[in-house]
């Protein structure tokens, strides 16, 4: 799901009979609390009237749909929707298409839309959860459901009280679980007849013992392939070259530190280096090994988007050599003076050379397609740290970045008059030697003189000094 619907309507009395919970838990788990309790749904588009006028775009920003507006907006609600050519078109996450979210197209093994982890949906049984209260794949027990007649398409047997952890969203924060009940009319039916606003949730224990519909067993230490694939542009460019996730828990080496952001939080899935072959080509001019290699951990994050972004600056400089991409977390504390939150960890920070060109050149491309660049001496950093990062690596969480602070991000720098003049001492620059940009004002604020180095040697008349530090961090000083 995406957003929640969030629609419901008076509480349920608890007095009621269903299934005599109050007095027989049938092996439940110890209780989690009180949650609040919403319901979601499959969108459809003959519900809504109006023209055919919205696309609708996958990862690859290639149109899959073009849907009603209305329509849209309750797909981009929901998670999932059915058109009325009858696609179902499920959320995959925020990207740099023409219209924002893109989604995908599911086939018949997932008739009723996928969640977390590659789950298929399941109505009146998944539930999306705020994993960091309920873990993803949770057999829970929710004791005002059991002995109760699920209505209409889907539903039609009695209730057991069990549901499962199979999805998240924006929404669904804390003590709050949001219900998958199929279509709107099952939510209208099931609100006239319970009404349930807030539920009782307790750990399945035996009373929830069934294997997870749709989910993936933990697999062994090599985490295994959980089913889901995430796909790149490909020799061809089409987008159509897909590769296996797979989901190791957290392996020795991949202690994310805090997130600075949302943008900064820990994946969940990852490519395994060790099962996929690195000739695969990811676009027209890159391969996976030139992105990421297991002696830098075996276990990587490629993002699609920065693989399309920097086939993009290929095709418009020519020839390019990625220096660094992907790095473990271990693997990037055991460089000295790295910055604890680069980029390089997440998927979408690489440092490169166009051959033949300047690094001006080069780096005046990578912020033409939306980069976030850090200038160095012999090579450019470019990342896409503000560029909503993959739901496939991460989980999906349907807001924007948070505003990054750029102190917070580990990159600082301070100003040093010494015997050969003016030095700027860095740090967080873990890629190599950052560029310094120099400038110098007269007492009039007319510019006398500027340069580029790692000293700067101030002309009599300066009343002011300033550098760029890496084309992120800017220092100045007063000298009048």
């Amino acid at each position: 799901m995406l957003g929640c619907s969030a629609e419901h309507e008076g509480a349920r009395e608890q007095g009621g009979d269903a299934g005599n919970w109050q007095d027989d838990d049938r092996g439940a788990g110890a209780s989690l609390g009180t949650f609040e309790f919403t319901y979601y749904w499959v969108a459809s588009e003959a519900s809504y009237a109006g023209s055919l006028n919205t696309s609708v775009y996958n990862t690859s920003c290639t149109k899959i749909a073009t849907v009603r507006s209305a329509f849209w907006s309750a797909l981009k609600l929901e998670g999932t929707g059915r058109t009325i050519s009858d696609q179902l078109l499920n959320y995959v996450g925020s990207c740099g298409c023409a219209r924002s979210p893109c989604f995908k197209e599911l086939g018949d093994d997932k008739p009723w839309g996928e969640g977390v982890q590659s789950r298929a949906l399941e109505p009146f049984r998944s539930i999306a959860v705020d994993k960091d209260v309920i873990p993803y794949g949770s057999w829970m027990y929710i004791p005002e459901l059991d002995g109760e007649t699920m209505p209409g398409e889907g539903g039609g047997f009695v209730h057991d009280g069990c549901v499962l952890a199979a999805d998240t969203g924006s929404a669904i924060n804390d003590q709050h679980i949001d219900f998958f009940v199929g279509l709107k009319p099952n939510y209208l039916a099931l609100i006239d007849e319970l009404g349930l606003e807030s539920v009782t949730v307790r750990e399945g224990g035996t009373a929830c013992t069934a294997a997870a519909p749709g989910g993936d067993d933990e697999g062994d230490d090599g985490g295994g392939n959980d089913g889901t694939q995430v796909c790149f542009l490909g020799a061809d460019g089409s987008g159509s070259t897909c590769l296996p996730l797979s989901s190791p828990g957290e392996p020795s080496g991949y202690d994310y530190p805090s997130p600075l952001s949302t943008n900064y939080r820990q994946p969940i899935a990852y490519l395994d280096l060790q099962a996929i072959d690195g000739s695969t080509k990811l676009a027209p001019n890159f391969a996976l090994n030139e992105f990421a290699q297991a002696s830098k951990g075996r276990y990587a994050v490629v993002q699609p988007h920065a693989v399309a972004r920097m086939q993009q600056i290929r095709d418009a400089l020519g020839s390019v050599s990625i220096n660094s991409g992907y790095r473990s977390p271990g693997y990037n504390a055991g460089i000295a003076g790295s910055a604890t939150s680069s980029r390089h960890m997440f998927g979408d920070g690489f440092d490169f050379k166009a051959n033949g060109v300047s690094l001006t050149t080069a780096e005046n491309k990578c912020g033409n397609v939306g980069g976030f660049l850090v200038e160095y001496t012999s090579h450019v950093h470019c990342d896409w740290r503000n560029t909503p990062v993959d739901p496939l690596f991460y989980g999906s969480v349907a807001v924007a970045p948070d505003e990054l602070d750029l102190a917070q991000a580990a990159f600082g720098g301070e100003l040093v008059h010494g015997d050969e003049g003016w030095s700027a001492p860095a740090v967080g620059f873990d890629e190599g030697e950052p560029l310094r940009r120099w400038t110098a004002w007269d007492r009039d604020g007319a510019i006398v003189a500027s340069a580029i180095g790692a000293t700067f040697v101030a002309p009599a008349a300066t009343a002011r000094i300033e550098v760029l530090i890496g084309g992120v961090v800017r220092r100045s000083v007063d000298l009048e």
